[in-house]
């Protein structure tokens, strides 16, 4: 079918059938990784480009998705994070739990001490280490739902947890247990704020979004206790075409 033709039908064929459709695909789609372990799931992510818009393909080894990328996203996070950081009497400790490319991390450095930038993806770490080897950097190849986390202060989690199923999470989450006084959690969310959250999915590409959920710690099964949380930074793109939903930042204390 031609792209003209795609183009036509989708003006004259209801929304709401349009929705269906692509949620059928979606979950289609998603069945292709139930049975693949999670490092070659985000191996195949970056080797076949899954995250990363066809008119970027070819200036791209390795892309960690719009949200590492789209002005409105970078900017926004790494402002409010930036201030958040700001009120420690010197400059904490941090580590950067499913770093991707590094493309926003790059910009936080120097609102850091000592950092440490974490992913899965072995060839992607070893990338960054070559484009970033002046930011002074420690990257390291790590699973976080089943490897031994460096300890930190502070621990940035960008749009990482919407990918993993609940089960993953729930490992996640004892591994960090007592190790972060503070979790800086992106999550990509619905806009109604009656949605249920954290119906699981199979471990992906994927988000909870088509299911109009998302990824909230606090809530069942996980239950993160906390001391405190303080909402930093809520991101409704204008720029990105059908974009659903809001791209959300807390700042969790643990302790």
């Amino acid at each position: 079918m031609s792209n003209l033709l795609k183009k036509f039908l989708k003006k004259i064929i209801p929304r709401s059938i349009i929705k269906i459709r692509d949620r059928y695909l979606l979950n289609k789609n998603r069945k292709k990784f139930l049975s693949i372990p999670t490092d070659k799931i985000f191996s195949k992510i970056y080797t076949d480009k899954i995250w990363c818009p066809e008119d970027q393909k070819n200036n791209y080894e390795f892309y960690s998705g719009i949200g590492s990328h789209n002005v409105e996203f970078v900017k926004n996070y790494t402002d409010n994070v930036k201030l958040f950081l700001k009120r420690f009497p010197s400059k904490p400790n941090v580590i950067d739990l499913g770093c991707g490319d590094f493309a926003v991390g790059s910009i936080l450095r120097k609102s850091c001490n000592n950092y440490i930038a974490v992913d899965i993806f072995d060839k992607l770490i070893n990338k960054n280490k070559k484009i970033y080897k002046n930011l002074n950097v420690d990257f390291r190849t790590l699973d976080i739902t089943k490897d031994n986390l460096p300890d930190a202060d502070v621990c940035f989690l960008r749009q990482v947890l919407q990918h993993l199923s609940n089960d993953l999470i729930m490992k996640f989450l004892i591994l960090i247990k007592n190790k972060y006084k503070y979790l800086i959690i992106t999550e990509h969310l619905p806009s109604q704020k009656d949605f249920i959250p954290n119906v699981d999915i199979p471990t992906g590409p994927f988000i909870r979004i088509d299911k109009d959920s998302g990824v909230v710690l606090t809530r069942e099964p996980f239950n993160l206790q906390i001391k405190q949380e303080e909402n930093i930074c809520n991101i409704y793109p204008k720029s990105i075409k059908n974009f659903e939903g809001i791209i959300n930042t807390k700042v969790l204390q643990l302790y």
